[in-house]
């Protein structure tokens, strides 16, 4: 990553270009240009990252535990106000919300795919 450390300016250059020395100029172009890259690459990332920290954010802001399975609290197309179940031991140890499915056991319950826990 970049940290903006000996960045060419205008100014610089434009010295350089009046003293007749191009060569010069061009060498500080070029490295102005990979530093606007590097910069660009960076300000990608660092969006990418501030995407990610605000979904884990709202995410855990809106999940809520009730018997044993989290709920993620949002107002749905049918109407409930809450989505789920999630898996406890998933979202607790990864922040993942890994979908319960209905366990196909005489007593019901739910069961992850992910983890292979019951509940």
């Amino acid at each position: 990553m970049y940290f903006g450390v000996g960045i060419p300016n205008y100014t610089e250059i434009m010295e350089l270009l009046k003293n007749g020395l191009t060569l010069e100029a061009k060498e500080k172009i070029m490295e102005l240009r990979e530093a606007v890259m590097e910069l660009q690459e960076e300000n990608l990332w660092l969006k990418q990252k501030l995407r990610e920290f605000e979904f884990e954010s709202d995410l855990t802001r809106n999940m809520y535990f009730d018997r044993g399975i989290y709920w993620l609290r949002k107002v749905t197309e049918d109407g409930t106000n809450r989505e789920g179940p999630f898996c406890q031991v998933c979202f607790d140890r990864d922040r993942k919300p890994v979908r319960l499915q209905r366990a196909h056991t005489p007593q019901g319950g739910w069961f992850c795919a992910a983890c292979r826990n019951h509940f």
